[in-house]
């Protein structure tokens, strides 16, 4: 973030100093060409408040009541010319819709970007909080992160902990909760707390090297 701090700066870095920064992850040079890529749809075409775009096969598709921005196809805003000649056509999104639309839709249709952005920066988008975690409308709606069902276990374990800081037990396959249990809740507040490989959560009998701040 230091060296390419806006989308301009990343789609007119050297690719190859992105890939080697990034390459203990695995796949540097197919991240780094996918970073420049958002990148430089970013500058043409940025999510907008009001436009979102239709995305395939995406299971995790919750969306609020009253969550009702215009739905585009792969045109631009309401009215648009799509480039071809023609108009782009124009749907409600809502709560019954057997499809799904995301303000990030042009730029991936995949399920891991899409629950992130869901997650960390729809709500500032839409301007209805301050901050991802609601920040400025506490107890007055809910947060995006509420409704995001992720796959990738990285995303399961910070909701998971989001949740029990809100005093739930969450099910990131069904999103149904109970009651956090007492004992889980003191292992939280000792430490014992950790993650397997999918993301489900487990009590330790020592505090684990990095303990969670306590709820």
């Amino acid at each position: 973030m230091e060296t390419y701090p806006t989308p301009r700066d990343l789609a007119a870095a050297d690719t190859a100093d992105i890939t080697a920064r990034i390459q203990h992850l695995g796949l540097g040079a197919v991240r780094a060409a996918a970073i420049q890529r958002y990148a430089r749809i970013w500058l043409v075409d940025p999510p907008r408040k009001g436009v979102r775009y239709a995305v395939k096969n995406y299971h995790c598709a919750a969306v609020a009541d009253g969550d009702d921005d215009a739905t585009h196809g792969a045109g631009g805003a309401d009215g648009d010319d799509d480039g071809d000649g023609g108009m782009t056509t124009t749907t409600m999104m809502t709560s019954s819709s057997p499809s799904s639309a995301w303000e990030i839709g042009h730029m991936t249709q995949g399920p891991y970007a899409l629950d992130s952005w869901r997650i960390f920066c729809r709500d500032v988008l839409r301007g209805v909080a301050a901050d991802w975690k609601g920040g400025g409308r506490e107890g007055e709606f809910q947060p995006e992160w509420m409704r995001v069902l992720p796959q990738d276990k990285e995303l399961r374990a910070c909701l998971r902990w989001m949740w029990m800081r809100e005093g739930w037990l969450w099910d990131p396959v069904t999103g149904n909760k109970v009651v956090l249990p007492d004992d889980l809740r003191r292992a939280i507040q000792d430490g014992r707390v950790g993650y397997d490989d999918t993301g489900n959560l487990r009590i330790l009998c020592e505090p684990d090297a990095i303990a969670p701040e306590s709820i």
